[in-house]
């Protein structure tokens, strides 16, 4: 311990200035900064006591302006984040006990990432419009915000998830090598094993792909059966969810696709499989308009998906609007307001896509696409020039989905004049 009057030990001295420097620049680890030491403290050995005391803090003072300075460049434009709940440290990577609560990431522009229970995640790379993180094991949701030249990738095994701004929830298990992916709001590519240059995944579809086998089923979230949340992955295989869990993904109940039970593959099975012509070749066997008008349920929205899904727009118009004609009071219905809307949307019909935006969040207030229905519904406005009505959905939405991918959006325009 010293006092006043007596000079800093030289090696606490380097102690305290390389504690310093690591708080300022987090690239310095406990390594680099132990060899560090032992050299700046074997140089102060060279020279006496009083004057190595001056040559040190002049030294220091240098040094301190040169990490100060490489910081000043880097740091102002680099996102920040905070870690709160249940951490379990192993080396890089950032756990959650299996029998624990969930571990959440915040990040400054908003985004927030969550591990569940028996995950474990890091943190790659940090730049200026966002992150890449990996994760090992488990379950991740993501909430990312939209902005100008927003780019996140979310890594796990040989797949990447490119990510602009989006909600989605993907988990990973490394013994069965499987990715679940699940998009409730935007949309992502993903890259990986057969995916050449990517496939591109859109709000209401489910994705998973076996990177043993290079296999991947792309479904629709819109299933008319019952439904919950995407288990998080363990070593094994997902576990089973509890039934009153918050969310409309179905969960894999097999590593592979399940054999079908029936001489030939329902409609449903062939669009989980990816066979989306085979959907519609059957349904032009039965005869496309028998098929919408007595088909079940099931059929109509399998093949509504199908056509969807190979851009066969008026094809999947009819069969959404029969889904709704036939089925209102059903979940496929109305979550087929969302998507027509979504539909009218990207082909520029406005007051059309704000009809079937308002008609789903009246039918669907807490529906799983209601944050992005919402957000969907404020840009619309905006872009239509109804500033005021648009004023009054972005304090909805901001109260709503504080954590939402449209959030920033929103926020700018409840505080421009």
């Amino acid at each position: 311990m010293t006092t006043a009057d007596e000079p800093m030990p030289h090696d606490e001295a380097a102690t305290s200035l390389a504690a310093v420097a690591r708080g300022l620049d987090g690239s310095i680890g406990e390594a680099g900064d132990a060899v560090g030491r032992e050299r700046l403290v074997a140089s102060f050995g060279k020279v006496s006591r009083t004057s190595g005391t001056r040559w040190f803090l002049f030294a220091a003072a240098a040094c301190l302006a040169v990490v100060a300075g490489v910081v000043w460049m880097r740091k102002p434009g680099l996102l920040e984040y905070r870690v709160s709940g249940p951490v379990v440290a192993d080396g890089a990577w950032l756990g959650v006990a299996p029998d624990r609560g969930a571990l959440s990431l915040h990040f400054s522009e908003g985004t927030e990432i969550e591990l569940g229970p028996g995950s474990k995640g890091r943190v790659a790379e940090v730049t200026a419009d966002g992150a890449r993180v990996v994760l090992g094991t488990g379950l991740l949701r993501a909430r990312v915000v939209h902005r100008p030249r927003t780019h996140w990738s979310i890594a796990a095994g040989p797949y990447s998830i490119e990510v602009t701004g989006t909600a989605f929830d993907v988990g990973w298990s490394t013994a069965g090598e499987r990715l679940e992916l699940a998009l409730h709001d935007g949309s992502v590519i993903v890259h990986g094993p057969s995916f050449g240059d990517g496939l591109r995944v859109s709000a209401g579809q489910r994705l998973v792909a076996h990177a043993r086998t290079g296999g991947a089923e792309l479904s629709s979230l819109f299933a008319p059966e019952p439904s919950a949340a995407i288990a998080p992955a363990t070593e094994d295989a997902p576990a089973p969810v509890a039934p009153d869990a918050p969310s409309d993904i179905a969960p894999v109940e097999s590593a592979e696709p399940a054999a079908s039970a029936h001489a030939s593959p329902t409609w449903s099975e062939r669009l989980a499989s990816g066979d989306f012509n085979g959907v519609l070749d059957a349904a032009r066997a039965r005869g496309i308009d028998a098929a919408l008008d007595h088909g079940s349920l099931a059929d109509v929205a399998a093949l509504s998906d199908a056509a969807r899904y190979v851009h066969d727009r008026a094809l999947a118009r009819r069969g959404l609007l029969a889904e709704r004609a036939r089925f209102p009071s059903s979940a496929p219905a109305h979550a087929a307001a969302f998507v027509l809307g979504r539909m009218a949307d990207d082909a520029g019909s406005r007051d059309e896509a704000l009809g079937w935006y308002d008609a789903y969040l009246g039918e669907s207030p807490r529906g799983s696409f209601a944050a992005e229905a919402l957000g969907r519904k404020l840009v619309a406005l905006v872009r239509s020039g109804n500033r005021d009505a648009a004023r009054g959905v972005a304090a909805q939405y901001v109260k709503r989905f504080p954590h939402g991918a449209h959030v920033a959006y929103a926020q700018e325009i409840l505080s421009s004049p």
